[in-house]
């Protein structure tokens, strides 16, 4: 899962990307926009330029005990 931190006025919110979306902007450029959502349920549609901070969560692995070998 991939979360976000972006600005919304003097406020940082961090948001999970659920949506990535590659938008036109003219006849030549493009604009990556994320479409996520924070703890609250709130949804956000943020562009690349404005993102703050990105981080991947990876699920932790279990630990497993060795066997001992007799």
């Amino acid at each position: 899962m991939t979360t976000i931190m972006f600005r919304r006025g003097d406020k940082c919110l961090v948001a999970d990307i659920f949506q990535t979306i590659i938008e036109p902007l003219d006849e030549h450029n493009r604009q990556v926009v994320f479409f996520c959502r924070d703890k609250l349920g709130n949804r956000y549609r943020v562009p690349k330029s404005e993102v703050v901070m990105r981080t991947e969560i990876k699920p932790a692995k279990s630990k497993k005990k060795k066997r001992k070998c007799a």
